[in-house]
């Protein structure tokens, strides 16, 4: 039977491997879930309770779920157990929300009516190795709340530690609730096209979501999509440099870089320039590199070889081009897996590679600028629109250029500030939908109208 093999990104040795799912077994996970959704969707009371359990469990297997996503994704520990804590939250936070599942409609001679939200049935959550616990959970949870049943397929390298997390869920959730497939490209588009499947949830790159929309199209069937982000951070003349540094190390180089939303470049006022990188420097250049076990490790290595091989090439090009190192650059371990410094580059522009394209590492350009509207017209002409932040000490005058960004999320003097209360997702290529928060749950509801024809047109 044909396996999927996962790798720790930092010494390349085999974690463990996953048998791969036939067509025939997606389908009966899918008829699974679809027989478990008439029972599921009845008692919300009853649901919230169990989702609550469900975040208990996740708490108490904090420890073993960790180290699992440590050695097969490649992060440090203290990432992983606070990736493993906010899908808890997640859950927690789904178990105790409040919403509308009818209200009524308004008068109209000879009818009464009422508008109800029902859930869409057999959700299919399609899920990438960069946050593979919490990413699954953001779409689990909020599905699962509304009355949905969900079966999951996490990338193939990450199958290890998703297929833990959800054997947790599938001890206290009814049979099919949740259900799990582990497989390639083939096998997701099967699921995604499926007739029984009435909703799609994906998080990866832009590519792909183009992929999935043209199958949905195929069966009418909506999706929502969080995909790719080049995310901008705009450092205004009046920033404290060394707070503003200190502040986004921690953003650029979590998890190696490999966040959607983390900061992909910086555009700091050209007076400004050495100023700002000398303060980055002198955080980047502490973070030491290695394997995420290790408690001394602040960076762990990028989680797979194409993943190396492509933020390598952007470097390379970059300083072909002209660009300045101005540190990192190297492996910084002597041990065999995929890793890169934490890297700063200067003298590039929007036209070279690394700034243009999201790069999904530890590779941060900085750009500088002389005209801030021009700055922000050249942002909001682009194609993503996932994050971005401004950074300044003047914090209304911060907040008038936050307004101005087409983006699903703007921070100012923060990035990366995810929170389970907060809907979450894209402008324009970077998707639509949202999870997290009310809206996270309203996603996987829709619309549907009772009308009632009354007597003597009362």
């Amino acid at each position: 039977m044909p396996e999927l093999i996962s790798r720790n990104p930092a010494t390349l040795e085999e974690v463990g491997r996953v048998p791969v799912s036939t067509a025939e077994e997606v389908d009966r996970a899918i008829a699974r879930a679809h027989t478990a959704f008439a029972q599921w969707r009845t008692d919300r009371s009853e649901r919230q309770q169990m989702l609550h359990r469900c975040s208990v469990a996740l708490t108490e297997s904090s420890d073993r779920l960790s180290a699992l996503l440590v050695a097969e994704q490649g992060k440090i520990t203290p990432e992983a157990q606070g990736e493993v804590w906010i899908s808890a939250r997640a859950f927690d936070h789904v178990a105790t929300a409040s919403w509308d599942d009818e209200v009524t409609a308004p008068k109209a001679p000879g009818r009464k009516a009422s508008i109800q939200k029902v859930p869409f049935g057999v959700v299919a959550a399609v899920v990438p190795w960069n946050f593979p616990v919490y990413l699954t959970v953001a779409k689990i949870a909020p599905a699962l709340a509304a009355g949905n049943t969900v079966v999951v397929k996490p990338a193939e390298s990450v199958a290890l530690v998703v297929g833990e997390m959800v054997s947790i869920l599938q001890s206290i959730l009814p049979a099919g609730v949740v259900e799990i497939v582990h497989a390639g490209p083939d096998i997701g588009r099967r699921l995604v096209a499926h007739p029984e499947v009435r909703k799609i949830s994906f998080t990866g790159s832009t590519g792909v979501g183009r992929q999935i929309m043209k199958q949905a199209a195929q069966t009418i069937t909506p999706v929502a999509l969080e995909l790719g982000g080049n995310d901008p951070v705009i450092v205004l003349d009046d920033a404290d440099m060394e707070q503003t540094a200190t502040s986004l190390a921690r953003s650029v180089f979590f998890n190696a870089g490999q966040m959607c939303v983390a900061p992909k470049r910086a555009y700091v006022p050209h007076a400004r320039l050495d100023e700002f990188c000398e303060a980055l420097t002198a955080v980047a250049s502490k973070i030491s590199v290695g394997n995420g076990a290790d408690p001394a490790t602040g960076m762990g290595p990028l989680h797979n070889e194409a993943q190396h091989a492509f933020v390598r090439s952007l470097l390379d090009k970059a300083t072909a081009n002209g660009a300045t190192v101005v540190t990192g650059g190297g492996r910084g371990t002597d041990l065999p897996g995929w890793f890169l410094e934490p890297t700063l580059v200067r003298d590039v522009d929007d036209s070279s590679e690394i700034v243009a394209l999201e790069q999904f590492g530890p590779v941060f350009p900085v750009v500088g600028y002389d005209s801030l509207d021009q700055v922000i017209d050249t942002l909001n002409g682009q194609e993503f629109g996932l994050g971005a932040s401004v950074w300044g000490s003047d914090e209304a005058a911060a907040i008038r250029v936050a307004e101005q960004l087409e983006a699903g999320s703007v921070w100012v003097n923060q990035h990366n500030a995810v929170e389970v209360e907060l809907p979450f997702g894209g402008m324009k290529a970077s998707g639509f939908g949202r999870e997290g928060g009310a809206a996270g749950i309203e996603e996987f509801l829709q619309t549907r109208v009772l009308s009632i024809r009354t007597p003597h047109g009362a």
